[in-house]
């Protein structure tokens, strides 16, 4: 990499999370918050990160020009962490290292007394944002430059700027820069992804007369992408996509959730995750994955907020669809127009429903019907035809409305909700009856049932693992477990990282598969021994083994739960919260009979 402060010159950009100053003198808590960093920045492929030992004992808070000249890196993040009364303030820096200017900065607070449990929203949105801000500021350097001065990651940079422009001319200008990528990196996945994206766009929403030509280029592009890297997020969701408007959703379901794990803290990312979870009968998950991404990226822009109508009104929230429609600045995607008319449907606007669904009409007039004028019947019918639900929609009595009644022959075809049932855990003695979300299904008894429904019973309460498992425990001496082998686990995550992209690049197929599994097994591994954010479960001597029994019957029983309800597991996982201390505290609102 070049040291010519003034361009970026490397295809991989450099980046070292600095070992955070605590003002109280001690560096337990910051350690701990650095490597929880590290470790989720790793999932992004658009930096490279410094491995921790690499940057451990540089003295926290201070930094130099032979610093960034020793680790050759393009950014450096610093944090600074203080204690006011009951506050934990952390602030964050990004440092263009070789500029020597900040970047982005920001301050993120939380209460002492729930430390542990405001670290993973910490970890969560500080990554987000370092992502995203790194991106901008090359950008920044990168716009004004020819062609054939750039790299290739910044040929991707500016490519993927030209597909959120949404036209035909932007989609060519991307490819253009796509395909340099390439010439100066044929193993650069990224390149053949940004390939997959320019025909996706066709596809999902402009150029309807080559519909399966573009559907076959996004698709051959994305499997060309994973081949490279098989843990690139960007082109597992792109293959979700088309799996899901094929009708393959068992299959969607599978890739999207993959990208989620891939990069569970980049707004885009569960943005698109989002989208096609609202389609396959996850609403609810779907609004919580979307919040989600609003609080990772605040900015927001057209794309979020037609999503984010979407999908406030297939959870019933008209009112708030109708308020992120009225933050999109353009017209949407063609039907974005009718499911802000269906909106105003249900909270009895009429005028403004027909205004909106005359909108949607011109739209499908120009776009899909040639310019020619468009009636109500052949306007709802391609509707239909082009949202791929897997089951029912709130669409449905707006359609009726509208179509007066030749929507509801149509709309009778799709699949039956089947009977709702109200949030429940109810048991007879032998067998439980589980309801989440107007889904139900019944389970043998098992102890962690009676332990999941003792804290669903007392939400956002602490209870003891003792009280849950109707035991007494003398010795109260407590004191962490094994933070030395969580942060062995990482560093080992981080090297894998780097082994795959070696692999990848030399196409050592064997290799691949084998260092790929023993990455997803120790992710799985370290999700498992962790909380949320990555925090450490706490032991006690004496109860130790109380609170092994107890975590172990209640993941057992989620695990269970999840095989059966997976809405109901995923909800679980999220909410219960294990340890000596347990706790329900519920992602989304959730009222249970119990």
């Amino acid at each position: 990499m070049s040291n010519n402060p003034s361009t970026v010159n490397s295809q991989d950009l450099y980046l070292a999370v600095l070992p955070f100053q605590e003002i109280s003198g001690g560096d337990l808590y910051s350690a701990g918050l650095v490597m929880d960093i590290i470790t989720d920045l790793s999932r992004f492929r658009s930096f490279q990160i410094i491995s921790y030992d690499s940057i451990k004992d540089v003295p926290a808070g201070q930094w130099t020009g032979d610093l960034v000249q020793s680790l050759n890196v393009d950014y450096l993040v610093k944090g600074l962490l203080r204690y006011h009364e009951h506050m934990l303030i952390i602030n964050v820096e990004l440092v263009n290292a070789r500029h020597q200017r900040v970047v982005w900065a920001e301050k993120f607070t939380g209460r002492l007394d729930d430390l542990f449990q405001i670290e993973g929203d910490i970890v969560e949105r500080i990554v987000g944002s370092l992502q995203h801000f790194v991106e901008h500021d090359v950008l920044s350097q990168v716009r004004r430059k020819p062609i054939t001065s750039l790299n290739a990651y910044e040929c991707w940079v500016r490519g993927t700027q030209e597909l959120l422009k949404g036209t035909l001319a932007a989609d060519e200008a991307a490819r253009s820069y796509f395909l340099k990528a390439m010439e100066l990196d044929p193993h650069y996945a990224r390149a053949y992804t940004g390939m997959s994206l320019t025909h996706f766009n066709e596809w999902s929403c402009q150029i309807w007369d080559r519909w399966e030509v573009s559907q076959r280029g996004a698709f051959e592009w994305a499997q060309r992408a994973l081949e490279l890297d098989a843990t690139d997020h960007v082109s597992s969701a792109i293959l979700g996509k088309l799996h899901l408007y094929s009708g393959d959703y068992d299959k969607a379901e599978v890739l999207m959730r993959r990208a989620i794990a891939l990069c569970p803290h980049d707004a885009g990312n569960l943005l698109q995750a989002a989208s096609a979870l609202v389609f396959l009968g996850f609403a609810a998950e779907a609004l919580e994955l979307y919040n989600k991404a609003k609080r990772l990226n605040p900015a927001g822009d057209d794309s979020m907020y037609t999503w984010g109508t979407m999908i406030n009104f297939e959870n019933g929230h008209m009112e708030a669809a109708i308020k992120e429609a009225q933050q999109v600045r353009g017209k949407g995607w063609v039907d974005f127009p009718a499911y802000v008319a269906a909106a105003h449907f249900y909270t009895g606007d009429y005028e403004k429903m027909r205004s909106r669904w005359t909108e949607f009409l011109e739209q499908f007039s120009l776009k899909i019907n040639d310019g020619k004028p468009a009636d109500n019947h052949a306007a709802l019918q391609w509707m239909m035809n082009v949202n791929p639900f897997k089951g029912p929609t709130r669409l449905v009595q707006f359609w009726n409305r509208i179509g007066e009644g030749t929507a509801a022959l149509q709309a009778a075809e799709k699949p039956s909700a089947g009977p709702l049932y109200p949030n429940s855990f109810l048991s007879d003695g032998k067998l439980w009856s589980l309801a989440y979300q107007g889904r139900q299904v019944q389970m043998a008894d098992r102890k962690g049932l009676h332990d999941i429904a003792a804290l669903l019973a007392r939400p956002d309460q602490p209870i003891h693992c003792t009280e849950l498992a109707n035991t007494r425990v003398l010795d109260e001496g407590i004191e962490l477990i094994d933070v030395k082998a969580k942060r062995s686990y990482q560093r080992r995550i981080l090297e894998l990282r780097e082994q795959l992209q070696e692999a990848a690049v030399y196409q050592h197929g064997q290799e691949t598969a084998a260092l790929q599994e023993e990455y997803e097994n120790l992710i799985d591994h370290l999700s498992k021994a962790t909380g949320i954010g990555g925090r450490t479960r706490v032991a006690a001597a004496g109860i130790e083994k109380v609170r092994t029994a107890v975590t172990w019957r209640i993941r057992d029983a989620i695990k269970k739960i999840s095989e059966l309800h997976p809405p109901l597991g995923r909800h679980l996982e999220a909410s219960v919260k294990t340890g000596i201390v347990c706790r329900y505290s519920p992602e989304v609102p959730a009222e249970w009979i119990l």
